[in-house]
């Protein structure tokens, strides 16, 4: 039984061209399509990566103004839109 190939190895190789065969000469119903899963549910986790000194300064605002990281972002995120002529966030 050949190895099924993992990793980067399994993007990067090429995958050999399936024969096609005749419509119904023992072929097996095609696979379900897989239905997307991230972003569906009312709210969305999002990972934001910030230099350690950016973090420090973020998180003294936050003290400093009472607010969670959650709430300035947002804010943040909402003036941006704003300066776009877009509609905000609702948090």
């Amino acid at each position: 039984m050949a190895e099924k190939t993992t990793g980067l190895a399994a993007f990067t190789q090429k995958k050999p061209p399936q024969a096609e065969s005749a419509p119904g000469a023992g072929e097996t119903a095609p696979a379900p399509v897989k239905r997307r899963r991230r972003g569906m549910r009312p709210t969305v986790a999002l990972s934001v990566r910030l230099p350690h000194a950016g973090w420090q300064r973020l998180h003294q605002l936050a003290i400093s103004e009472g607010e969670s990281i959650q709430t300035l972002t947002v804010r943040g995120l909402n003036k941006i839109f704003a300066e776009k002529g877009l509609p905000g966030i609702e948090s």
